[in-house]
């Protein structure tokens, strides 16, 4: 989340920066098993809510979402293959838009006031968000590449359970 706050403005594409904390959720979507990746996704959700405007718990109910959906895909995907990093990022990303862009229909954020005693309302552009979208899915194989890396130090390769691996 440090880094995302911090780098975001250096690494923005039009004012789009990269939803780092996505691909966080993805990474350990796609490798931790599946009980450890649901609650893991959450509270990642939950500390990206701390540092936007958005409602509480938006992000950890997209990312929630979003780890049943890519922990399903486990078995059937090559977890280290960059066009898999490509589109699962992309498909998370998109589900992730979807909801932030329909919530901010439904209860729209709070006003922006900018000195003058007038708030102008904060709006969520659409084009902004898949702007972001794209940006991450761009980056995710180059940052979850690298992230294959340190997965032992996480314990993601080769963990086992009761002698069986996880399924």
């Amino acid at each position: 989340m440090g880094l995302q706050l911090g780098l975001g403005p250096f690494v923005s594409y039009r004012g789009a920066s990269p939803n780092l904390m996505l691909l966080v959720a993805v990474f350990v979507a796609v490798n931790a098993p599946r009980d450890t990746a649901l609650i893991a996704c959450f509270i990642v959700g939950l500390i990206q809510d701390l540092g936007t405007l958005q409602a509480f718990g938006l992000f950890a109910l997209c990312y929630g979402i979003m780890a049943l959906l890519v922990v399903n895909t486990q078995q059937v995907v090559y977890k280290d293959h960059p066009l898999t990093h490509f589109s699962l990022t992309l498909g998370a990303g998109l589900l992730t838009a979807t909801i932030v862009i329909a919530q901010s229909w439904i209860h729209p954020p709070p006003l922006l006031f900018t000195g003058k005693d007038t708030g102008k309302p904060l709006h969520i552009s659409s084009t902004l968000e898949l702007t972001r979208v794209v940006y991450t899915a761009i980056l995710a194989p180059f940052i979850l590449g690298m992230l294959k890396y340190v997965k032992p130090i996480f314990g993601f390769s080769g963990y086992r359970r009761r002698g069986r691996p996880w399924q």
